[in-house]
């Protein structure tokens, strides 16, 4: 299989994995945040595209999307309302870079910007992650 073959496949997964992210933060949204499961689930959802972004080699995409799984799952183990709160702004902000990430998988060209955008971007959530949920010490899915 072929590199492009490869990012076709991976542009395609992402897409379909964004419909369920934007379906779990509904349910995320309509519960009041008070599912905290749904956290979770996005979480397991980002998983799938860290695991293939290493793979393919792209590791700023990979990066940012670990940081995202991360407090995803700190979110779900925490009270903490004012937390989950920016998480879901993160988690939307995130869907949104997905379009690009797509366009810029296939234009290589663009790359450079799109990796600069996404290490302040990793940079935020990480921040979130050591204020809003410090205490929380679940990292992954249990």
């Amino acid at each position: 299989m072929s590199n492009n073959e490869m990012i076709e496949i991976f542009i395609d997964e992402i897409k379909a994995l964004k419909g369920e992210m934007s379906l779990t933060i509904s349910k995320l949204i309509q519960s009041k945040l008070e599912e905290r499961a749904h956290f979770e689930k996005f979480g397991q959802l980002v998983d799938r595209i860290y695991g293939t972004a290493m793979t393919l080699g792209h590791i700023e995409i990979g990066e940012y999307t670990k940081s995202m799984k991360d407090v995803a799952y700190m979110a779900s183990a925490s009270e903490n309302e004012k937390g989950h709160q920016k998480t879901v702004r993160a988690m939307i902000k995130y869907i949104e870079l997905n379009d690009e990430i797509c366009d810029c998988l296939l234009q290589p060209e663009k790359m450079a910007p799109l990796n600069f955008k996404l290490s302040q971007e990793k940079s935020k959530v990480e921040i979130l992650n050591k204020r809003e949920f410090f205490s929380v010490q679940k990292k992954s899915c249990d």
